[in-house]
């Protein structure tokens, strides 16, 4: 056997064989969590927190890749506030990098759904160079196996031939004939694939056979990760941007890498399948994938569930009032907020019962916040709703690890 793989037929079996059919039922599971998830609040507010999350999705695809950027410092990077320290400051421009491209990729995917197919090979490219071209230049020197220094081009697939752990990876000069298979195959407008139920389990299988496929020189795991938010999307059980896959991944990172890694082996026996790699690791992994999907879709929903925010917001606001940062008052408006996403000034001097320039002190503070976006329109001053990065750990807890939320609490 040649020592890189040059035929497509050794990524097969591309979609998993399960007898049990635990992957269906989890599939199910995840179609009709997500959809429930998505109805929980206001269009509004669903949007402001699906912005909130794009820097914790962020922080999450770039730990896994040994990144670890405070969350307070991409919260400076989104700010155009970079350190002068020239490694956290690459830090937090990959930070923002993948933050802008998941923007993008949910902008154009909302705009125009119907002309993007997630696997193809045009996507893919696409996805990479949008991503690297927020990058600095230092990361787009890498460092190959044999120490040879190699540049990475934004949105160009591999020229050379890279091994990833123990996997080695298909030759180079036959990546197109890989991602010509795998954009076929899971094509979701394909005949073959008219099961939504057949294209959730591919997104967990496809997430795998994308990594063994690497077809860049670097950032082949930030692109999946995205390619695999954008097969959410595709599938609208991403529940408007209000869960993220690479939070749960990252929170099991270890077990996410070793079923990655296992999925790349070769079918061990006659019982494993009938293709190349292991039907068994495959099923595992897409197991694995799913459930964390799942994880992730119960955790938000507590996080958002209407009681539990109202509690929150309402210990937020006597917190900062015992601060001297807002008025009692402020939890009136922020909990309308919440509740309807936007908000009339004469709304807010009603439910507050205070004067114009009481008022004005109150929303005031809650924009200087950045709880707050004043918007005009028409004659009307509208107030909108916005969470910040800084206060997470107090309206959202548990979406950052512990030793970050209390860096957070302490600079809030």
């Amino acid at each position: 056997m040649d020592k890189f793989y040059t035929s497509p037929t050794a990524m097969e079996p591309l979609f998993p064989e399960d007898t049990s059919g635990n992957l269906q039922a989890l599939s199910i599971e995840l179609i009709e969590k997500a959809a429930i998830l998505s109805g929980t609040m206001n269009p509004i507010t669903r949007a402001a927190i699906a912005d909130f999350l794009r820097p914790m999705n962020s922080y999450y695809s770039n730990l896994i890749e040994g990144h670890d950027t405070h969350p307070i410092d991409i919260n400076k990077a989104l700010k155009k506030d970079y350190s002068d320290d020239k490694a956290k400051r690459n830090l937090q421009m990959e930070a923002n990098a993948h933050v802008n491209v998941h923007k993008i990729i949910t902008e154009k995917f909302n705009q125009n759904n119907v002309n993007i197919i997630p696997s193809s090979e045009q996507y893919l490219k696409e996805i990479h160079k949008i991503f690297y071209d927020y990058l600095p230049e230092d990361f787009k020197i890498v460092k190959s196996k044999e120490g040879e220094m190699k540049e990475v081009v934004p949105g160009e697939f591999r020229t050379c031939e890279v091994e990833v752990g123990r996997h080695i990876a298909p030759d180079s000069r036959a990546l197109h004939l890989f991602t010509k298979k795998f954009e076929d195959f899971y094509n979701p407008t394909d005949i073959s694939n008219k099961s939504k139920i057949r294209r959730i389990i591919s997104i967990a299988a496809s997430h795998h056979r994308l990594a063994w496929i690497h077809p860049f020189l670097d950032g082949n795991g930030r692109v999946v990760r995205l390619f695999s938010d954008t097969c959410f999307m595709y599938e609208n059980v991403h529940s408007s941007g209000l869960w993220s896959i690479s939070r749960g991944l990252a929170r099991s990172n270890k077990d996410y890498k070793s079923k990655l890694a296992n999925a790349d082996l070769q079918r061990y026996n006659d019982y494993d399948g009938r293709g190349n790699l292991s039907n068994k690791y495959l099923l595992d992994f897409c197991e694995y994938f799913l459930k964390t999907a799942i994880d992730q879709i119960d955790f938000m929903y507590n996080v958002i569930d209407t009681d539990n925010m109202l509690k929150r917001i309402e210990g937020f606001v006597d917190l900062m009032s015992l601060k001297g940062r807002v008025k009692p008052q402020a939890k009136y408006i922020l909990t309308s907020v919440f509740l309807k996403g936007k908000i009339s000034k004469q709304e807010a001097m009603r439910i507050t019962n205070t004067s114009d320039k009481t008022l004005k002190i109150i929303t005031d503070s809650l924009i200087e916040m950045e709880l707050l976006i004043p918007v005009k329109e028409k004659i009307t001053m509208m107030y909108y709703v916005k969470y910040p990065i800084t206060f997470s750990p107090m309206i959202f807890p548990g979406l950052y690890p512990s030793d970050k939320e209390i860096d957070l609490m302490n600079n809030a």
